[in-house]
């Protein structure tokens, strides 16, 4: 167990740490700004279950910062040697030292929700993630592991009453859960950890992790139609597909129609409302991930979400398109005609 020397030591390594990856951020996207808490729980994890290699993530990190240049890369390059750090911090290696009776999970767990709900921090609702933290830390310490606390944290919503009745009924059953489970349990936060630069899609639209939206050429359009409202639209040689979204339709349920081209159907489920994956509309929304997603990344961290867009695809003759709205739809709800999408190639 690690006594008052040690914790001033990993309290000076942890400050210069913060400072030298402060003077490494080049980019301005808040998992890059971020790294300085980063290195700060890359000491945490190496402090509290007493390997030091984990420190080594925070020299990994300023080289990551500064030779990766494409963003997407980078960002995953982050995540991953900082979920690295967690599969080593909660993964029991033979040590030779004599193994401590110190449960460090609700303390691994504190760190992961941080990592993966707290980033960006000016989207942080103070209150209502204490009551999830809170809530996550009691689960790890009943469980004496990290993975399910870890897991409810991150798809739970930030509701006061919903969160305390979900997790007070986990916390119930977290000591029958993965307590027999040495290697699987750490992993599990490692890998979620690994993509906290998109928690929030993790949360919210893990579908995207599985059927991720594809992006191709795009010409604007940008026409919103509202109900019984109709455009025309000239289509070019090569174009591939209608991109359509909704606005102000996340309570209308799946299957609801939202009007036509050229006569056939488009229906919640096709494309969603445009924002409803956002973190203040999602839980109330009624949409689902769109069958033909179209959408884009938006934001970063426990704040990221793809906007509801989905594709019709177009006859590979078809010169021209007729869009109309449903006459049915609610006063300020709308069909929005995105853009049209050119052949892949």
């Amino acid at each position: 167990m690690p006594d008052k020397r040690d914790l001033v030591i990993a309290i000076v390594a942890a400050t210069a740490a913060a400072i030298a990856c402060n003077a490494s951020v080049q980019f301005a996207t808040p998992i890059d700004r971020a790294l300085p808490f980063l290195a700060v729980v890359a000491v945490a994890l190496a402090f509290v279950s007493e390997r030091p290699a984990i420190a080594m993530a925070v020299p990994l990190l300023i080289v990551v910062e500064n030779v990766i240049a494409d963003e997407a890369t980078r960002l995953l390059a982050i995540g991953v040697v900082v979920g690295v750090g967690f599969l080593v911090a909660g993964c029991r290696w033979p040590v030779a030292s004599q193994p401590s009776t110190v449960n460090r999970q609700p303390f691994i767990t504190l760190l992961a929700v941080l990592v993966l709900r707290w980033i960006p921090f000016h989207d942080v609702v103070l209150w209502r993630e204490l009551i999830v933290l809170i809530g996550a830390v009691a689960v790890a310490y009943v469980m004496q592991g990290s993975a399910l606390a870890t897991v409810v944290a991150l798809f739970c919503p930030a509701w006061p009453a919903k969160v305390a009745v979900l997790l007070f009924l986990v916390m119930i059953g977290a000591a029958f859960w993965l307590r027999r489970i040495k290697f699987a349990a750490p992993l599990v936060v490692a890998i979620l950890v690994a993509f906290f630069p998109w928690s929030g899609i993790m949360a919210r639209g893990w579908r995207a992790f599985i059927d991720p939206p594809r992006q191709s050429e795009r010409r604007e359009i940008r026409n919103a139609l509202h109900a019984g409202q109709s455009t025309t639209i000239d289509i070019p040689p090569g174009t591939e597909s209608l991109i359509v979204s909704g606005a102000n339709v996340q309570r209308l349920p799946r299957g609801t129609l939202l009007g036509t081209v050229n006569g056939a159907p488009i229906r919640i489920g096709d494309a969603s409302d445009w924002g409803f994956m956002r973190r203040d509309q999602f839980f109330a929304s009624r949409n689902g991930y769109p069958r033909n997603p179209a959408g884009r990344i938006r934001d970063y961290g426990w704040s990221s979400w793809i906007d509801g867009a989905g594709r019709i695809l177009l006859k590979p003759d078809i010169r021209t398109v007729t869009v109309t709205a449903d006459p049915h739809l609610p006063n300020d709800a709308a069909l929005q005609v995105e853009s049209i999408e050119m052949v892949s190639r």
